[in-house]
């Protein structure tokens, strides 16, 4: 697993910023679809939830600096990365609240994530 995440890269600098933003919406939209069908849609959780986004966005704008300002290489890849799986499990979530069956789906991915070595 560590041999996994030392050589893990983006295939292009642009994906560090892209990637978990693209998450973010998917988790916006599906939790969104998963309040709709349980006829649970408030306004004021939709606001907490987007500056939550909010505040993650500003973590990954400050990775980036710190990135760019020391010449390192690992601190926005690491906000990024964390900040896609965080986005993937609450997808995943919502899913289930919406009443998609997601444990095969998470059984697959329980057993790809043992086979790394």
């Amino acid at each position: 697993m560590e041999y996994f995440f030392e050589n893990l890269e983006f295939s292009s600098s642009i994906y560090i910023i892209i990637t978990p933003l693209v998450f973010m919406v998917a988790d916006i939209i599906s939790g969104f679809i998963g309040a709709v069908i349980r006829n649970e849609v408030k306004s004021k959780v939709m606001r907490v939830g987007l500056l939550h986004k909010i505040l993650l966005i500003l973590i990954i704008s400050l990775s980036i600096l710190l990135d760019l300002s020391f010449n390192f290489n690992f601190i926005s890849k690491s906000v990024s990365i964390y900040i896609i799986v965080m986005e993937f499990i609450s997808i995943l979530e919502n899913l289930k609240k919406a009443g998609v069956n997601t444990e095969k789906l998470i059984d697959i991915f329980k057993k790809k994530g043992s086979d790394i070595k």
